[in-house]
């Protein structure tokens, strides 16, 4: 995933400089002020010490008059700068958590909880820069929902959403920590999979279908809603060098798979009833292994 760093917005940034050049001018004074009392603190008592009578009581009486103001002086710096530093450590963790949020917010899809495209593609491209100096696979998925339109027009768009919600969860639960699942928007969803070969890319496709086929995606009374997906998958060095070939791959993939399965529904005879067994399905349907 992208560093925090890079996502940070340029204004925080800025906030933050102007916060550290703050700091650093409220140590420079608190720095000075402590070197003047002990320069004036010093000198006021060679001075006395210089004109004193030589009784040692003198001497000692001099010591703390100026040796007292001194260290009190010395132990004042060191308080106000260990306060200083705090305030500053205490501001720093809330802008980061602020930062955190914000980043939450901009990089987030609302509906399902997945991140959202601009996220995709960010990471897409990190990646792929990775992938290219360390010789690591990357995979990258693309899943379009089959039929939401129909599912919008004849149970309503609350139903709808309540699909492509549970989508996103049946996503994220069959990836990985390392995985980016995302919402592009509408229907279509991507995953971004670092370290992950073709063979590995085709598993994941095998047990998300797998899930949809076990699983509605709506279910209320009466009502059950099963779905399938299209899926194409495309990934580093086999399916592009680049990020938008790779999506061009994937598209083209997904868009095979779509009129693949239309097909064999198509040539299904008059009331045969289609097996839901997702072995018989070409593994071409994903792209050859």
């Amino acid at each position: 995933m992208i560093e925090m760093e890079a996502m940070i917005p340029e204004t925080a940034k800025a906030d933050e400089r102007e916060l550290a050049r703050q700091e650093e001018a409220v140590g420079k004074v608190a720095w000075f002020g402590g070197m003047a009392v002990t320069a004036v603190t010093v000198a006021c008592f060679l001075t006395l010490v210089a004109t004193a009578d030589g009784a040692w009581w003198e001497y000692i009486l001099y010591t703390l008059v100026g040796g007292v103001p001194l260290a009190y002086a010395l132990f004042c710096t060191l308080v106000m700068r260990q306060m200083d530093l705090s305030v500053f450590n205490r501001y720093r963790e809330h802008l980061v958590d602020r930062l955190t949020d914000l980043q939450e917010l901009v990089f987030r899809d609302e509906l399902t909880g997945l991140f959202n495209r601009r996220h995709f593609y960010d990471t897409a491209r990190a990646e792929i820069d990775k992938a290219r100096v360390s010789r690591q696979s990357l995979a990258v998925m693309l899943l379009d929902l089959d039929g939401l339109k129909k599912i919008n027009d004849e149970y309503g768009h609350n139903v709808g959403d309540v699909v492509l919600a549970n989508l996103g969860k049946m996503i994220a639960s069959h990836t990985r920590s390392c995985d980016v699942p995302c919402r592009l928007g509408g229907d279509e969803f991507g995953i971004v999979m670092q370290g992950t070969d073709k063979r590995g890319a085709f598993a994941l496709a095998r047990r998300l279908w797998a899930g949809l086929e076990a699983a509605p995606m709506y279910e209320d009374g009466g009502t059950s809603l099963m779905v399938t997906v299209s899926i194409g998958l495309a990934g580093y060095p086999w399916g592009g060098e680049s990020v938008e070939e790779m999506i061009q791959w994937a598209d083209a993939d997904m868009y095979a798979n779509k009129v693949s399965r239309k097909l064999a529904r198509d040539m299904e005879p008059i009331g045969a009833e289609h097996s839901g067994d997702i072995e018989a399905v070409p593994e071409d349907v994903f792209g050859s292994l």
